[in-house]
């Protein structure tokens, strides 16, 4: 059996026995339910780091008589012959409770708020680069529940932090769970589906309603620690769905358990209501695809450079992922930027991606996967000029300042979906959760350096979005010298990298039509295959 025909016969088990079935969808629930977690703590410090109006307080009964209750924003008060320099204390006008808030976090200590996300978002990176190589190691169903059980503990930490100092490590913590989640999700789903279908999970825009849920939690429940306890809760339904998932039997299969992968076939044919016909015949079958795979090696981060092919592949990826990040979280902060009431602006940055994203299923499967990267690509890059160009000019338009970011997000949003989908198509199973880690950490750089441009953005208006143009034009480059993957089979083992054996064929894999002999040997079993 050639090794194309591996990846064929294991594309070929899940058509066979269901395809897009009613397995796939319970393993999507489970999975995009366990999102709500990640994306309510992701998007916190859009809430939690937002600054309410405020005002100077001096600890002095005359004083305090004469200051004004103007959200002036001053760290000094505006009072004359007073020789004190700087506040005593802040009068925060808004019933918000943000850390800001709680720690007084303005004047000398502004810088924090940013800080503590790009504190996350690091946490974020170590979690991608370490789960990448515990997802191939042990699998991926414990490493993805081990994400989740590190969201519902530090969430909860999270709420009941007393500083500011605690409250950075927790989210440090904290960004280590979601790095993880957001490793192991796309590969764990996509490795069940169809080729056909593996377009549906980019297409769901689960992220944009969770992101639209938060918002409108928030508004309901302005207060950080509350909101973090809710967070916590959010990720139990998913976490006491252990003894009911699978793991990928792709992963089983490359790591020769045999046996363990027949048994998830198995469970995913009876969930379908395509039980299996010849068990015996697809024990053989599975012992023939084992017996065919290279010997078991576990891959790092540097096997991603092991070949002149893998290295142009990875260095393109990485850019596009990195600028991706930067561009994706740098607009979702600004959100303080715009006009209006800020979980109203929340939610609308996240609304919008929901129909936006859907359209990626007609995109992917009809442009392809590259075509559709470099479309939004330039929509992004396009959009972000603009606004770059209006915040440089200071035009005092409501319209332009809340229309550009809004299609500036999708563009990148959607140029991002596109590019994750091809890296998962494009590096096998042996190493798609280290190169999914990596790509991931990567994406953590842009959005640890994003809050920082945000934060510039108050005094130098425009950078945020001038970078996030220069970076994205150079993502457009990137996405030009990367292949299609459209309708592809899954590579499978290191070797399937690039090849074109993976490339649709005429004709499918049929199992029943293959003739196996089965010869006994005592205890042994000698396997003749015929195509």
């Amino acid at each position: 059996m050639e090794a194309g025909s591996i990846n064929e016969l294991l594309d070929d088990l899940i058509e066979k026995h269901g395809g897009f079935g009613r397995f796939q969808l319970f393993i999507m629930v489970v999975v995009l339910g366990g999102m709500s977690s990640v994306a309510f703590s992701m998007m916190m410090m859009t809430f939690a780091g937002f600054t309410p109006d405020w005002s100077c307080v001096i600890e002095n009964d005359f004083v305090q008589n004469v200051v004004p209750t103007s959200t002036v924003k001053q760290c000094y008060p505006a009072i004359d012959n007073i020789t004190t320099t700087t506040c005593e204390m802040f009068n925060f006008s808004s019933s918000m409770k943000t850390v800001v808030r709680q720690w007084d976090l303005v004047c000398d200590r502004a810088w924090i708020p940013s800080t503590i996300t790009t504190i996350q978002m690091s946490g974020v990176l170590l979690g991608g680069l370490f789960t990448g190589h515990l997802a191939d190691k042990i699998g991926r169903k414990p490493t993805f529940f081990l994400s989740l059980l590190i969201l519902l503990v530090f969430n909860l930490l999270c709420g009941f932090s007393v500083t500011w100092v605690m409250f950075a490590v927790c989210r440090c913590f904290l960004g280590i769970g979601m790095g993880g989640y957001l490793t192991i999700f796309y590969p764990y789903i996509l490795e069940f589906f169809p080729k056909g279908r593996r377009a549906v999970l980019t297409a769901t825009p689960m992220w944009g309603i969770w992101s639209t849920v938060f918002a409108f939690i928030a508004m309901g429940l302005p207060d950080w620690k509350y909101l973090h306890f809710v967070t916590a809760v959010c990720v139990v339904p998913s976490l006491l769905c252990w003894w009911s998932m699978p793991e990928s039997f792709r992963w089983l299969v490359i790591n020769h358990k045999k046996e363990a992968a027949l048994n998830v076939i198995q469970q995913m044919a009876n969930f379908n209501r395509k039980p299996i016909q010849n068990t015996k015949e697809l024990e053989v079958m599975m012992e023939a695809s084992v017996q065919e795979l290279a010997t078991q090696k576990t891959y790092t981060i540097r096997d991603l450079f092991m070949s002149a092919k893998l290295t142009k592949m990875t260095c393109l990826q990485i850019w596009s992922w990195l600028a991706c990040g930067y561009g994706y979280y740098g607009v979702s902060f600004e959100v303080k930027g715009l006009t209006g009431n800020v979980y109203l602006n929340m939610a609308l940055l996240s609304i919008v991606e929901i129909p936006a994203v859907m359209t990626l299923y007609f995109f992917t499967n009809r442009l392809g996967r590259k075509w559709t990267s470099l479309l939004f690509c330039g929509i992004g890059t396009f959009s972000a000029v603009i606004m770059a160009a209006i915040e440089l000019t200071d035009l005092q338009s409501k319209v332009y300042r809340t229309v550009f970011p809004l299609i500036s997000k999708i563009g990148v949003s959607l140029t991002w979906l596109a590019v994750k989908l091809l890296s998962i198509e494009l590096f096998p199973t042996a190493i798609r959760s280290v190169s999914s880690g990596l790509f991931n950490g990567m994406a953590r750089v842009g959005s640890m350096v994003a809050p920082q441009f945000v934060y510039l953005n108050d005094d130098t208006p425009g950078i945020l979005y001038l970078i996030c143009s220069g970076v994205l034009s150079l993502t457009f480059v990137c996405v030009c010298f990367m292949p299609e993957t459209k309708n592809r089979l899954l590579p499978d083992e290191m070797s399937d990298f690039g090849t074109k054996r993976l490339k649709t064929k005429s004709h499918r894999l049929e199992i029943q039509h293959m003739t196996t002999i089965v010869k006994h040997d005592d205890d042994n079993i000698i396997l003749i295959t015929h195509m």
